[in-house]
């Protein structure tokens, strides 16, 4: 095909790459810290996104995905941690997880997109060991995604963005 300009190659890429892209896996991290992560069918790295800490900047990405990705079939998974009770956390970041954790639902719900929901034992289940802290999950997500951007700018883990990748790779493995 004979292209007139190079905004039309670069569309004409653009729409073959999506239409080989047929499904999606968004996995979410509701922590304060969390992030959400999208892959496709091939386990390669769609979207990594720290949560935005706020509502509406969160509906935005939301809707940007659904509106950018609408030709795809989209899943998500969204960790589901209401029976964990954690001993040392105080109750009021107790609350801001769960009140975390109905934003990204009502967010998914509203733009229907099918959710799971799985719990942390489950979704770390043949991926890492239980561990009391986040660095298996780190070298986790490494070795199944090796050029995701799993550290910050003076080195430090984000274990959020590792945790929403797993999650993303454990929804994938759900509908193979």
């Amino acid at each position: 095909m004979v292209y007139r300009t190079q905004k039309e190659q670069l569309e004409a890429m653009k729409q073959a790459k999506d239409s080989t892209m047929s499904q999606l896996f968004i996995g979410i991290d509701p922590g304060q810290t969390g992030a959400l992560a999208m892959i496709d069918e091939k386990n390669e790295v769609i979207i990594l996104e720290d949560y935005p800490k706020n509502e509406i900047l969160l509906a935005r990405l939301l809707k940007s995905i659904r509106f950018e990705y609408r030709e795809h079939t989209i899943t998500a998974a969204l960790e589901d941690v209401h029976g964990v009770y954690i001993a040392k956390a105080a109750p009021r970041g107790q609350f801001s997880f769960g009140s975390n954790y109905g934003t990204w639902l009502m967010g998914l719900i509203m733009l229907e997109i099918p959710i799971l929901s799985p719990t942390p034992r489950t979704w770390q289940k043949g991926v890492i060991k239980k561990a009391q802290d986040k660095k298996p999950a780190l070298a986790a997500a490494g070795r199944l995604f090796p050029f995701a951007e799993l550290y910050g700018p003076r080195g430090g883990g984000k274990d959020g963005r590792a945790d929403a990748l797993l999650i993303a790779h454990w929804c994938r493995r759900q509908s193979i």
